[in-house]
């Protein structure tokens, strides 16, 4: 019997520490990461750089938009017919004495495309004081009479009221809306190009740099007005190689006859001239 009790007494108290010392081991805390100097010191020495040389970079940029060294001496402008360097210089407002780094092409570009002349330009830097502009200008090829006399180019595009001292040798075309063009009614634009493809017509042949007006009705077609007597040549609608074919048979012809000064022309029945007074 008392072999019994000491028999259990020892394997109770076995089982008992076991569970202890698990009990004791689940308490323990984790150790915290020790830190490494070592592997943090190339992070630390990158930032440090980084942080060095932007402020370096932004310290240099600043010299350089400021600096004396650097103000824009010269404007290099292509030779213009109708773009002065002085209206260049006045639209850039001080560019001479600007800083070129501080400067922007682009701005400088979109300032200059606002003149009337100017169909394209390109705006460059040259280092160290220099500008390099470069413009296309636009070609008066007509002039328009609206509310007032505007230039036409060859595309059709109406960019410039004329002044007093604008030159005014150029054909003038009749016949078109004021309201239908700054409506950019696209009829009326085909109309305008189309009448610009006859202005073309007449370069050539005996009504070369003789035109002074080129008419257009919607009803009636195209009238051509010489240069030299004021003569109406009435074409219409027919397409424009046949009218210049006739019109050069025309004018020796009325030209025998006394009748090439003054006086309207109907061309429009083909192998037929019709010859009336003006009106």
């Amino acid at each position: 019997m008392i072999e019994y009790k000491a028999y259990h007494k020892k394997s109770l108290g076995k089982r008992g520490k076991k569970a202890h010392a698990a009990r004791k081991k689940g308490k323990e805390k984790p150790q915290a990461p020790r830190f490494n100097f070592r592997q943090a010191l190339p992070v630390a020495a990158a930032l440090l750089a980084v942080v060095l040389v932007t402020a370096a970079g932004a310290a240099v940029y600043s010299w350089l938009g400021h600096s004396r060294l650097f103000t824009v001496q010269d404007i290099d402008l292509n030779r213009c017919a109708y773009v002065t360097r002085e209206e260049v210089s006045g639209m850039l407002s001080g560019v001479p004495q600007g800083n070129i780094w501080a400067l922007s092409s682009r701005d400088i570009g979109r300032r200059l495309q606002s003149h009337p002349w100017v169909r394209s330009v390109a705006v460059r830097k040259s280092f160290p004081d220099r500008l390099v502009v470069r413009i296309e200008e636009r070609r008066p090829v007509a002039m328009i009479n609206l509310d007032a006399l505007y230039y036409v180019d060859e595309q059709g595009k109406i960019f410039k009221r004329l002044t007093s001292y604008d030159p005014k040798g150029f054909p003038i075309l009749t016949g078109f809306s004021q309201g239908d063009l700054k409506a950019s009614d696209a009829v009326t634009a085909r109309n305008l190009k189309k009448t610009l493809e006859l202005l073309r017509a007449t370069e050539s042949g005996v009504l070369r740099q003789n035109v002074s007006e080129v008419h257009f009705d919607a009803q009636d077609g195209y009238t051509l007005v010489t240069r030299d007597s004021g003569l109406q040549l009435k074409i219409g609608t027919m397409e424009f190689r046949e009218a210049m074919q006739r019109i050069e048979e025309a004018m020796p012809k009325l030209s025998s006859v006394g009748q090439a000064r003054g006086g309207i022309v109907d061309l429009k029945t083909a192998g037929r001239i019709f010859v009336r007074p003006g009106e």
